[in-house]
C-alpha cells in the first residue's frame, strides 16, 4: 500500500461521516461515477433519510390530518387508504374490487393484520364485505359513502401541503423532478428486483 493509499485510509477512518468511513465515494468512483455525481448522491441521501425519517414518525400524515374532523390511527388509515388504491387502481395495472389479500399485499403485512385491520373499519363504518356472485364463500371490500367523506377530505388536505412545498417551483422545475424521481424509483425496483445483484453478494 502507497503512503498515498494509507493517507487516503486514514482520513476515510477519521471521517465523522459512516458513508465516508465505509468507503462510498471510492466505490462510487470506481463504478464510473464523476465527482459532482458522487456529492449530488451523498446529498440525495442525506435528503432521503430526512424524508424516510419524517414519514416513519408520521409527520406527515400527521400534518395531513390536522384540522380533519375525524382522525385514524396510522395502520387504520393506511388499510383505508390501500383499499381505495385498489380500488381506483392506482398503482396496478387495472381497478379491482379489493379483498384482504390485495390489501395485506399492498399493506405488506400478513393476511391475519389485514383482516383485523379491515374489520375495524367495517365496524367503523368506513368498508362493508359483499359476497361475489360467482363465488359466495369470497368477499370482497366496498369503500362505504362516509369512506369517500373521509378520503376527499384527507386528499384535499394532502394536496394543499404539497401544494405549499413546490409554491415557489417553477412549473419546468416540477416537471423535471417529477420525471427524474419516476426514473429513480424505477431504476430502484429494478435494482431491488434483480437477482444478479443477489449473485454478486454472495
Amino acid at each position: 500500500m502507497s503512503m498515498d493509499d494509507t493517507s487516503s485510509l486514514d482520513a476515510r477512518q477519521a471521517s465523522p461521516d459512516p458513508r465516508i468511513r465505509a468507503g462510498v465515494p471510492d466505490y462510487l468512483e470506481g463504478e464510473g461515477f464523476s465527482d459532482v455525481a458522487i456529492e449530488a448522491l451523498l446529498s440525495l441521501d442525506l435528503a432521503m433519510f430526512q424524508w424516510r425519517r419524517m414519514a416513519e414518525k408520521g409527520e406527515f400524515k400527521g400534518r395531513v390530518l390536522d384540522g380533519m374532523n375525524e382522525k385514524l390511527e396510522p395502520a387504520i388509515l393506511q388499510g383505508l387508504l390501500s383499499i381505495a388504491q385498489i380500488t381506483a387502481g392506482l398503482g396496478r395495472d387495472v381497478a379491482e374490487a379489493p379483498t384482504i389479500g390485495m390489501v395485506a399485499e399492498v399493506m405488506a403485512v400478513d393476511p391475519s393484520r389485514a383482516s383485523r385491520i379491515v374489520s375495524e373499519l367495517v365496524s367503523r363504518g368506513y368498508v362493508t364485505r359483499q359476497a361475489v356472485q360467482e363465488d359466495a364463500r369470497k368477499s370482497v371490500l366496498v369503500i362505504t359513502p362516509k369512506a369517500r367523506t373521509f378520503l376527499r377530505a384527507f386528499t384535499l388536505s394532502k394536496w394543499r401541503l404539497f401544494a405549499k412545498a413546490f409554491q415557489a417551483w417553477s412549473g419546468e422545475e416540477i416537471e423535471s423532478f417529477s420525471t427524474l424521481f419516476g426514473r429513480y424509483v424505477s431504476g430502484l425496483l429494478s435494482a431491488v428486483s434483480d437477482p444478479a445483484g443477489d449473485d454478486e453478494n454472495n
